[in-house]
């Protein structure tokens, strides 16, 4: 909703007046529903740059939450983001993450720590994140 328009026209395509996410980085994305409680079924996860879990961790009680959270942090790898819904924050419950403010909204960031492998796609994050910021600042 607020990404400018080169980056939208190299990630996103346009379809019935809506804009969906390439086919080409739809390639290099993995799409799965997955009970987060399953220590067996998330132990075969591998490390990911990004994780979307909006609107799901408000359900739970707080040292569920803590556990939720630990297992986003370890699957992450060092400077990947998690997205939580508007409502939900970690504020409590963990503080392993960096919070990074966009404009609209807020993310987290796991810390970078140790070397980043080469990636285009994490690099091509990394520069929409800073470019976000550079506007943010610029306001």
């Amino acid at each position: 909703r607020e990404t400018d328009a080169p980056l939208r026209e190299k990630y996103f395509a346009e379809k019935d007046g809506l804009w969906r996410i390439a086919d080409r980085v739809k390639r290099h994305v993995d799409f799965i529903h997955l009970n987060l409680l399953d220590r067996t079924k998330v132990a075969l996860l591998g490390q990911m740059d990004v994780v979307l879990c909006r609107n799901v961790i408000i359900y739970f009680d707080a040292e569920t939450k803590r556990r939720v959270i630990q297992t986003f942090h370890d699957k992450l790898r060092p400077g990947g983001h998690l997205l939580l819904g508007h409502s939900e924050s970690l504020i409590n419950l963990s503080n392993s993450f960096e919070l990074r403010h966009l404009r609209s909204d807020m993310v987290y960031r796991r810390g970078a720590e140790g070397r980043l492998p080469p990636d285009p796609w994490h690099a091509a994050a990394e520069a929409a994140v800073r470019h976000a910021d550079d506007r943010e600042a610029e306001r």
